[in-house]
């Protein structure tokens, strides 16, 4: 009898062809994430609306007379950059869940060519390719700067006072500073 010859498979070997079947049947508990994101942004594009709707009632609702028009402006600016704010977090929730679901979950199992672009693969745009979950972190680090930067600017607004702003304002501006640049060092790698 020959060395060469085929050696039957033994219990554990048999075993490990099911068990990484089994592992990845596990990957469409991404599910979970995808459509709970999905509902988080139709939440924050409501609440977003909402604001929104605030804010033309603050300014048109009490017909403001000609020395609080400028006091209603300021509300109603307040209010629209908090529903930029939530329309921005919900842009984020879609561009997650899309990541989410593209990285774990096959958009076409019988797509042949893996470097077809991404609008000509599935109808997707894109700027909606996530090719890693590096690059998926990437884009919601960039979706954070702009979210603080945001955030920085509504906060100016509501303590317009220079003389109440304390030490801690440079808190905003020294993160959003230091989140871009682990965003500028991140992509020297790539280049």
């Amino acid at each position: 009898m020959s060395s060469d010859s085929p050696k039957p498979p033994t219990s554990s070997q048999s075993n490990v062809p099911n068990l990484f079947k089994l592992i990845l049947w596990t990957r469409f508990l991404s599910a979970i994430a995808v459509v709970s994101s999905l509902a988080a942004t139709l939440l924050m594009l409501i609440i977003g609306a909402d604001n929104t709707l605030k804010a033309f009632g603050v300014f048109f609702g009490e017909h403001p007379e000609a020395s609080n028009t400028l006091e209603a402006g300021e509300k109603a600016t307040l209010l629209l950059l908090e529903s930029l704010d939530n329309f921005l977090v919900g842009l984020a929730f879609v561009y997650f869940a899309y990541g989410i679901y593209s990285l774990f979950i096959p958009l076409n199992r019988n797509q042949k060519n893996a470097n077809q672009p991404a609008a000509q693969s599935n109808g997707m745009p894109a700027w909606l390719k996530v090719s890693s979950i590096a690059s998926l972190k990437k884009t919601l680090l960039e979706i954070l700067v702009v979210l603080l930067s945001v955030t920085f600017v509504k906060w100016l607004f509501e303590y317009s006072e220079i003389n109440a702003l304390e030490w801690d304002v440079v808190i905003f501006p020294i993160s959003i500073v230091a989140i871009a640049l682990s965003l500028k060092l991140m992509n020297l790698g790539d280049e």
